[in-house]
């Protein structure tokens, strides 16, 4: 199964499920929302000159009464990462430097617990992310880049790491209808670690040993139907 596949399947299981778990009860609710945003994605590394670069997610959620004010919130949501690698056009280190876009897909499963702060206007939430994504390409048009000073090109460091587990803490705000939220993620296994594994050092023996992490900040609005 290829990843838009994956992506609708479990989009279909998660709302079928709340569509049927929906309640509001005094005030406390297990409520289905409709979630859109933007992320900051970016990859923290020594190895590559990478910087981050803002696109959209968006996806579904659901937030549930526990008891008093802790609740929990679960949700599935998609992904359009984006940043930029330095390269050069050319193999000849005295190249000019470029930017070399590259683009991923992904989806997230999210499970966090909710701490209400101030009643139902303000919450803190934090919990784990678990991500499967597909590979970070280049632009079509600079596959063939040279990335940083090494003697590879851009599509040969597409193979990132297709399962991530990522830790989350965020801050949300808003009515019981909507909220704004804000969260950071930090990806706690090497998302880089697969360019390990691809016999790189064949090309360039001075490559080194890959090691990154991936980073996010996530901007949404909820509605909750």
């Amino acid at each position: 199964m290829d990843l838009k596949k994956l992506m609708f399947f479990v989009a279909v299981l998660f709302f079928s499920f709340n569509s049927t778990a929906q309640r509001v009860w005094e005030g406390q609710y297990n409520r289905l929302g409709l979630q859109v945003g933007a992320n900051h994605f970016n990859i923290h590394t020594n190895e590559l000159a990478v910087t981050g670069k803002t696109s959209w997610t968006a996806g579904f959620t659901a937030r549930a009464s526990f008891y008093n004010d802790f609740q929990f919130v679960y949700g599935i949501n998609f992904f359009d990462f984006n940043v930029d690698m330095t390269g050069r056009e050319k193999l000849a280190q005295d190249s000019p430097f470029e930017a070399i876009p590259y683009n991923m897909i992904g989806v997230q499963a999210n499970f966090f617990g909710s701490y209400k702060l101030y009643s139902h206007y303000v919450s803190v939430e934090a919990g784990p992310v678990l991500q499967v994504n597909g590979k970070l390409e280049p632009r079509q048009d600079k596959e063939l880049s040279y990335v940083g000073n090494y003697n590879v090109q851009a599509i040969d460091i597409e193979n990132v790491s297709p399962v991530n587990v990522n830790l989350a803490v965020g801050l949300s705000g808003g009515l019981e209808s909507f909220k704004l939220g804000v969260q950071y993620q930090y990806g706690i296994n090497n998302f880089l670690n697969p360019l390990n594994d691809e016999g790189l050092d064949e090309k360039d023996g001075s490559l080194p040993n890959f090691k990154g992490n991936m980073s996010l900040i996530v901007a949404t609005l909820t509605m909750y139907l």
